[in-house]
């Protein structure tokens, strides 16, 4: 045989191979049903929907709007064919009737009965599918829900649940000989179920709320990770509500609904956050706050963006004290950090007062924090005037965001 036909033989015989594979690729569609969603079963308990008719509004696919978006490490999310034995959308509607039956949402509606409507928006819906038991499957979803009891509205939050196979969520690990199809319905379905058990629990307390309550939920994290840390969740008025968020991040108080609150949140080896929360618009029953926790770093540079004193002088402003207990107590939960505190004012007036009065600024909260417990070794303290501006000194705002007092994590 010469050379020609050789050549001649041996693309046929793999052309041949390609129609058969491809073929191979058509038939197992035809042939082979894609499973539906993995129904993996609610863990809440105390929860009832008894008492009212749950009508659940088709899901609005806004998945388009997050495409980009990184889901896990450096991947991010692509437009992905449906799945399941039915779209997407409709698996997920079906999902959520199923659980309100199994909760005991009424089917049809009685005589004064309350009627919930349901509104989801599906945000994030994403697996990756690299093997159940050496490799790491996981999946990601993200759905925004608004509820409304008898046409008011009580709730308008966003639920994100992240499940990964051999990590800290491992109810399912799967088996060797799961199909892919399989095992993308499977991740899903144990993401889906840890997203959809925290709205549920949050509804159920929305429905059942006293009058005068609001329930605060929602997420303490890593700031460089995005990953859930144990924290303490402090809201502080005339009393203290605490919380200590769990290893996925997740926390849940319930106040009082009045004005303001000093917000608290500490962990140790991350910089405490300190803020002012005003609930007097509040018309929710739950509301969501999320809170990201920088970790401890040398360089590290902190705003406090409350810390604020009457104009020309060094007496700070009533607001200022619930910020700066912050900076004590991230100070004294660790004891081997020191920083510098900077004080920085705007390019107004004379530059050299300017200076001295960000000096004494510095050296008045220096006095604060060692009157409350902080040995002065561990702060030093430097005032700049207006000579490091972080915005432009043209208009108010500008010179308003210049006029500041951050610290420095100097050693850690």
């Amino acid at each position: 045989m010469n050379a020609k036909k050789f050549c001649l033989l041996f693309f046929l015989l793999l052309l041949g191979v390609k129609i058969s594979l491809s073929q191979n690729k058509i038939n197992s569609r035809l042939f082979y049903l894609k499973p539906p969603l993995y129904d993996s079963k609610s863990k809440i308990s105390k929860v009832n929907f008894s008492a009212f008719r749950v009508l659940i509004s088709v899901p609005k696919d806004e998945r388009e709007k997050f495409y980009g978006e990184v889901v896990y490490k450096k991947l991010k999310i692509k437009p992905l064919e449906e799945f399941f034995k039915t779209p997407t959308i409709n698996e997920i509607q079906k999902k959520i009737e199923l659980d309100f039956k199994r909760l005991g949402a009424s089917q049809t509606q009685t005589a004064n009965q309350p009627m919930v409507v349901i509104n989801p928006s599906v945000e994030i819906f994403y697996p990756k599918v690299a093997g159940f038991v050496n490799g790491k499957s996981f999946a990601k979803v993200r759905l925004h829900f608004t509820a409304l009891k008898n046409d008011s509205l009580v709730m308008n939050n966003t639920y994100e649940s992240f499940y990964l196979t051999n990590g800290l969520d491992n109810d399912f690990e799967g088996q060797l000989d799961m199909t892919v199809a399989a095992g993308i319905n499977v991740t899903l379905g144990m993401a889906l179920r840890m997203t959809l058990d925290q709205f549920y629990s949050d509804l159920n307390l929305a429905l059942h709320q006293p009058v005068g309550i609001i329930t605060i939920s929602g997420r303490v994290t890593n700031a460089k990770t995005g990953t859930g840390i144990i924290a303490m969740v402090q809201f502080k008025s005339d009393s203290n509500y605490t919380a200590t968020a769990t290893a996925e991040g997740r926390y849940t108080l319930q106040v009082p609904l009045i004005k303001n609150y000093a917000v608290q949140v500490s962990c140790h080896d991350f910089i405490t956050i300190s803020q002012q929360l005003n609930l007097s618009s509040a018309t929710f029953k739950v509301k969501q706050e999320n809170f990201a926790l920088q970790p401890i770093e040398r360089g590290r540079v902190v705003s406090l963006k409350n810390v604020l004193f009457y104009m020309g002088t060094t007496n700070l402003l009533q607001d200022s004290y619930a910020e700066l207990d912050g900076v004590v107590t991230f100070l004294k939960e660790n004891q081997k950090v020191k920083i510098e505190l900077q004080g920085h004012t705007d390019n107004q007036g004379d530059a050299q007062k300017n200076m001295e009065l960000s000096q004494q600024r510095v050296d008045r909260i220096k006095a604060y924090l060692v009157l409350k417990g902080i040995k002065p070794n561990r702060i030093s303290g430097k005032g700049f005037g207006g000579t490091r501006p972080i915005a432009a000194n043209k208009d108010e705002e500008g010179r308003r965001l210049n006029r500041r007092v951050e610290f420095v994590i100097v050693k850690r």
